[in-house]
């Protein structure tokens, strides 16, 4: 790959990168330590840790500090458009020739699918890491490292004969350098930019979408999908601020303190690239979020948490999803409903912040096939707070819901087979807010 020096300030950010490839790239920091590019004509002009103008591009944002629109060429008429949900997450983009793009996500803000020009490409998870994608051409199936989002290699092909591996050749930070065959040619070779950027596809025979640890690649916007928001590596920044707030920083649009020796796998907080981010363990726990301690981010880790409560059930989503769950009776003795729910017919509804503990519920404990229904966290009763030590079964760590749960408090639903693993795929509520 050739000779690459890099040159730091004294905070380690990086300021220059010489490759041997006739590529020489120059940066600056401005005092909130905003990356300006200094080797583009024109100004570097930012507000707010918000970039507005650089060279004869102009940015614009909505009042959450999404980016909404990027204008460019002459008069600003070359227009781009970026379009959010409520959760702030890109579902659409049209470019100024018209062609549109669109992506759909699950109940746990995983991208499962983007459609350009009419293809739709699905995208399955196991946890916080693609794993798989498929469209009517094509299926393949990636590979990382054991508690790692250093991808290890790509398989291509339906079924186990008609299926072609190649393995990935990494850098010191897990980034892509080559793929190769079985044979052990190189059949995908890039360079980089700095902030990840292909600067020059050297061999092409296969595409390769996977850049940064947790980044893919999407053609038709040059962006890259960073697990919960879109990094753009040509100006090295976020489209969107940091979902968790001062958690990861002061500025909530910078990617790294700097890409030689730094990652971000989930789009939520860095960790040494070296060392690398474990995911959370898994498909596991695909809801558990980030958290904070002492003002820095921590990686999800798959505990309970009161972000988010499940319930087990066997009701269809598309019931659940319009009528919410009700209570079966009147009783208000909450020691009665803990032992059995039905005798009396009680006036709560039991969740949980453990997932397994819903699973159980949904599986009638491993002999039938159900649901497990992700709910935000709402106002009940905590079983084993308030009954102490006359909690009949502490274990379920169960969540007491007064009366209803409204339909717009559920999140989504994800099948559960009857030993307990999933299906595949999450079905969101499309009711929720």
């Amino acid at each position: 790959k050739g000779e690459h020096l890099y040159r730091y300030d004294p905070l380690n950010r990086l300021t220059r990168a010489d490759h041997s490839q006739d590529v020489q790239e120059r940066f600056a920091h401005n005092p909130a330590g905003n990356l300006l590019m200094q080797d583009r004509p024109g100004p570097d002009i930012v507000a707010a840790n918000r970039l507005m103008i650089q060279g004869d591009r102009h940015y614009d944002y909505d009042a959450f500090g999404n980016l909404i629109r990027e204008r460019r060429g002459k008069s600003q008429q070359l227009v781009t458009e970026y379009r959010y949900d409520c959760q702030h997450r890109l579902i659409s983009i049209t470019k100024p020739n018209g062609e549109t793009a669109s992506y759909r996500y699950d109940p746990f803000g995983r991208r499962i699918s983007k459609t350009v020009d009419g293809k739709t490409t699905e995208f399955f998870w196991q946890g916080d890491k693609l794993i798989a994608e498929h469209h009517a051409e094509r299926h393949r199936s990636y590979l990382y490292e054991p508690d790692s989002f250093r991808p290890l290699a790509l398989l291509e092909g339906f079924g186990p004969q008609a299926t072609t591996p190649y393995h990935y050749q990494l850098d010191h930070l897990g980034t892509p350098q080559e793929l190769t065959n079985p044979e052990g040619e190189i059949i995908w070779s890039a360079h980089y930019r700095a902030y990840g950027q292909i600067a020059r596809l050297d061999v092409g025979n296969i595409d390769n979408p996977l850049r940064f640890q947790g980044q893919y690649f999407d053609q038709e916007s040059g962006l890259h999908y960073n697990r919960h928001r879109y990094y753009n590596p040509d100006i090295g920044r976020y489209l969107t601020p940091d979902p968790v707030k001062l958690a990861g920083g002061i500025n909530g649009y910078r990617y790294v303190p700097n890409p030689t020796g730094w990652v971000d796998p989930l789009g939520l907080n860095r960790c040494p690239g070296t060392v690398g981010c474990e995911p959370s363990l898994g498909a596991e726990d695909p809801s558990t979020p980030a958290s904070s301690k002492k003002s820095e981010p921590n990686v999800p880790t798959p505990h309970n948490d009161e972000e988010y409560l499940f319930r087990g059930d066997k009701t269809p989503p598309n019931e659940v999803f319009k009528n919410g769950f009700k209570s079966k009776g009147d009783s208000e003795d909450l020691y009665l409903h803990a032992i059995d729910s039905n005798d009396p017919p009680s006036n709560f509804i039991s969740t949980s912040p453990s997932r397994a503990v819903g699973i159980t519920f949904a599986t009638s404990y491993g002999d039938k096939k159900g649901y497990l229904y992700t709910l935000k966290s709402i106002e009940g009763h905590d079983i084993n707070t308030e009954l102490g030590k006359q909690a009949p079964y502490p274990k379920e760590l169960e969540f007491a819901i007064h009366n209803k749960i409204d339909p717009e408090d559920i999140l989504g639903a994800t099948p559960v087979k009857s030993d307990g693993t999933y299906v595949g795929y999450s079905i969101p509520n499309p009711n929720r807010k």
